[in-house]
Parts: C-alpha cells; structure tokens; sequence
C-alpha cells in the first residue's frame, strides 16, 4: 500500500508549486506549498536542469558532427594539394 504525503502543520495532503525570488538569490526557485495553510514544505529549482541538459547534449551533438564534416573535407583537401 502506497503512503500519501501531508502537511507538517495542517495535515492537509493537497500541494502547489508558488515561484518564488528569495532576497539576495541570484535565480529564482518553486515552492512546493501546501494548498490549505500555504506553509512550505520543499523547495526545487526553477529551471528544469534536466531538459537544459537534454538541449545542451543534442547541441553538442550536432557540433560534433560539424566538426567530423570539417575535419574530413580538411583531410581530402590535404590529400588533393599533395597530388
């Protein structure tokens, strides 16, 4: 049997994620509130870093294989002045 999450202060078991800017931070963040008493219970980032990550990837990816298209038009050109 499953467990279910609840608030530590109201014990309701319904949440919500509020953005938030915390004084002096740099980045924003999401709370996870409860939805009852509004009191926060955790704290995530505000960017999805793992679909950042995924984009990131596929870019590099993609420069690799420019780069590999460079590197052999490079080596025939070098094998065509040496003829």
């Amino acid at each position: 049997m499953f467990g279910f999450t609840k608030c530590g202060k109201c014990e309701a078991a319904a949440f919500k994620i509020q953005e938030i800017s915390p004084q002096g931070a740099a980045y924003k963040f999401y709370a996870i509130q409860c939805t009852g008493c509004q009191t926060p219970i955790g704290v995530t980032d505000y960017f999805n870093i793992g679909a950042i990550a995924k984009k990131q990837e596929k870019k590099l990816e993609e420069m690799e294989q420019k780069l590999s298209q460079i590197q052999h038009d490079v080596h025939q050109i070098a094998q065509a002045m040496q003829r």
